[in-house]
């Protein structure tokens, strides 16, 4: 018997079995190439995504942390008056026992809580002595030096952006001369301050800034 191989076997030496299965390959092969357009637009629009998602959790964890450092930006201690120098006269017109009150003010950023209470503080050292209507200053003997602390309380809210500024002024009328008095003809009158351990405190956070110490001398 003569068997005619060309009816088995295709032009390039493969049976049309092999040649079937060969080109259900490629036909797949053909479909899948049509389709990694899409998914790898797939993959880049997730990727994206992803990278979004994550800067949008780093913004927000450094906010959250911002939100909750509480810290003083600037503080400052001054004369009320408004005398900005750390030493200052009073004319001899104007001596008197009374001393001047302290201005606090400061800036506090990154407050999580709405309502924060502060503390301001200050350790007063003043001089007082007589003075006959002339204004001529009287011997040692005639003067007084006393010390004491000054404080007072503020609450203050903070605005949508965790700060507060706020200007408070620290009343000094506590300091008085104790039993000290002058003799008939004579005035009593402050002639010297000091300002020290000028200090303000963020009760509610437990945050505390201080300033420069601040001396006054008066007349005459």
């Amino acid at each position: 018997m003569r068997w005619d191989l060309g009816s088995f076997l295709t032009s390039d030496g493969r049976d049309d079995d092999d040649a079937v299965a060969c080109g259900g390959v490629a036909e797949r092969a053909g479909t899948m190439d049509k389709h990694a357009p899409y998914r790898i637009a797939r993959i880049v629009r997730w990727g994206a995504a992803l990278a979004t998602a994550f800067l949008i959790g780093i913004v927000g964890t450094t906010e959250a942390v911002s939100a909750n450092f509480p810290h003083f930006k600037s503080f400052s201690v001054t004369i009320s008056s408004g005398t900005a120098t750390t030493t200052a006269k009073a004319a001899a017109a104007a001596a008197s026992a009374d001393l001047p009150d302290l201005l606090f003010t400061w800036t506090e950023v990154g407050i999580g809580a709405p309502d924060v209470t502060y503390r301001l503080q200050s350790v007063v050292t003043a001089t007082f002595g007589c003075v006959n209507t002339a204004s001529n200053q009287p011997r040692a003997g005639n003067k007084v030096t006393v010390t004491a602390p000054v404080s007072t309380v503020s609450t203050l809210t903070s605005d949508q952006n965790g700060r507060i500024s706020g200007s408070v002024v620290l009343d000094t009328a506590a300091v008085g001369t104790g039993d000290f008095a002058c003799p008939p003809g004579q005035s009593l009158v402050a002639l010297s301050a000091t300002f020290a351990q000028n200090t303000i405190t963020d009760t509610t956070n437990g945050v505390t800034a201080t300033d420069d110490d601040i001396v006054v001398t008066f007349g005459p």
